[in-house]
């Protein structure tokens, strides 16, 4: 299913070389590099903008396969959808009248597939009095008796607060979200009610075992026999749906036997697409079932790290063949936007684990196997004719399209599409004057293509109401990613 995108009726046909030639104003020009001043910085070349009539769109850039190495090509987008992929003068031979968005010195990649945020709950900064002290969720939730800090944090259900955040994660390369209290239009979510704000289906059931503290008080670790509680569901979701709950998130007997109980459910009731969202307290011989079970792991480091000290082991679970996908979690213990929890992941990896992943692994983790989590796996998270043209054009710096990731940062993605709309991106990376005009909505040096016509705030209205929020494009006050155990 590919919606009509709020965004996606983006008129091509207003670009400017000079404002006075078009008709359109000047705050409706575009990006401001040059391309000679990019050359003698021994930086990619800006994007040209090539308008066309037809409504089919081409991308052209470095194409990130999933291969050793990107491809030179060209992707043709007709209806949101990616028609094909091939050289750049075979598809624009085959596209009389398309709009050209030439980035030939780029890397263009699938969208990340974020699989675990909780959307209205991550406007916020993290508590300055959290400390990584925790051994299992319901401590620092206050649901597990006395002695344990509270941590503070707050909920944006306001529709210009979650516009804001599904922007941050957009800028940083996000294209489809897991989780609720979407914003129709913007990212796709991934939630179990039929709304329109939601593209797919998921049951993000976020505590499958309520009150786990009290509820397996009477159970010791390791527990024999067969698994005395079954997890809980979302009221009315499907039994079908793709299932990302919060497994094993602490580190003690509590967050162990949500594991333990949760995976023998798993090995009881097949035939459903199972994750284990955070999975820190698994125990060995349960990250070893994970395979077998083809259950996904669903790690959000620099969250598990924030609140526990430590993290699930990825290297043991990837070496025993299970899938792994990434998520942010939440702003009040984790990381802003993927690119932050690359960082993150990288900055754990090489400190406990003896730099044993790489950028592959992560942009794997943030594309085919956030898709496979989420069912999503024939829709979304390639580059694929069928697939939805969910992209993002990032600055090239080495012939290594997976490590450069890793150092990317907002200022490097120049461009975010959705569902082959056009949504965000860097204007300096543009050629100046060539951006629409419907990108004309600026933050600082960045754009945004919207028609708030649909919403209860325009463009400014939308910046007042999130002074206080965290930032865009920045980490300031974001949580510790650092490990001590």
């Amino acid at each position: 299913m590919h919606r009509s995108h709020k965004f996606a009726a983006i008129s091509l046909t207003c670009f400017t070389v000079s404002a006075v030639v078009t008709g359109c104003g000047a705050a409706q020009m575009g990006g401001d590099a040059s391309g000679v001043a990019a050359a003698a910085a021994g930086q990619p070349l800006p994007c040209r903008i090539l308008p066309g009539d037809s409504g089919q769109t081409i991308v052209i850039g470095q194409l990130v396969l999933g291969a050793e190495t990107a491809e030179a090509g060209a992707i043709r987008i007709e209806n949101g959808v990616i028609a094909a992929l091939g050289g750049a003068d075979e598809i624009r031979s085959n596209a009389d009248g398309a709009t050209v968005i030439d980035c030939a010195d780029w890397y263009v990649s699938p969208g990340f597939i974020n699989a675990h945020e909780h959307l209205a709950a991550s406007g916020g900064f993290p508590d300055p009095l959290l400390e990584p002290v925790y051994a299992h969720r319901e401590q620092w939730q206050g649901r597990a008796g006395p002695g344990h800090y509270v941590i503070e944090w707050g909920r944006r259900d306001d529709e210009a607060g979650r516009f804001w955040i599904e922007l941050r994660h957009l800028f940083g390369g996000t294209t489809t979200l897991g989780g609720g209290d979407a914003v129709p239009g913007l990212l796709k979510n991934a939630y179990f009610l039929d709304e329109p704000e939601n593209e797919y289906r998921a049951d993000t059931q976020i505590f499958p075992f309520p009150n786990a503290t009290a509820m397996f008080e009477e159970y010791s670790c390791p527990f024999g026999g067969a698994a005395p509680v079954d997890p809980e569901f979302l009221t009315g979701a499907p039994s079908d749906m793709p299932f990302l709950p919060h497994i094993a998130e602490g580190i003690n007997c509590t967050a162990t036997l949500e594991g333990q109980f949760y995976l023998d459910y798993v090995e009881a009731n097949p035939g459903r697409r199972y994750s284990v969202v955070h999975g820190v307290g698994l125990q060995v011989s349960d990250i070893e079932r994970l395979s077998a079970l083809d259950v996904t792991l669903v790690w959000s480091p620099r969250s598990n790290v924030a609140l526990y000290n430590t993290t699930v082991d990825i290297p043991r679970a990837l070496n025993a063949g299970a899938r792994i996908a990434i998520g942010t979690d939440w702003s009040y213990s984790g990381s802003y936007n993927m690119l932050e929890e690359f960082r993150c992941a990288d900055r754990i990896d090489n400190d406990a684990w003896g730099n044993q992943l790489s950028g592959i692994d992560y942009w794997r983790m943030a594309t085919v196997e956030a898709a496979y989590a989420m069912g999503l796996e024939d829709v979304t998270g390639r580059l694929t004719p069928g697939y939805a043209a969910d992209l993002i054009v990032y600055r090239k710096r080495s012939a290594n399209p997976y490590d450069d990731l890793i150092a990317t940062q907002t200022s490097d993605v120049a461009a975010g599409f959705v569902d082959g709309a056009l949504l965000t991106g860097y204007a300096p990376s543009f050629e100046a004057g060539r951006l629409p005009a419907q990108c004309a909505n600026r933050i600082g040096e960045y754009f945004v293509c919207a028609d708030y016509s649909d919403y209860p705030f325009d463009h400014a209205g939308l910046l007042a109401a999130n002074t206080d929020a965290a930032p865009l494009f920045s980490n300031e006050r974001q949580a510790s990613c650092g490990v001590h155990r």
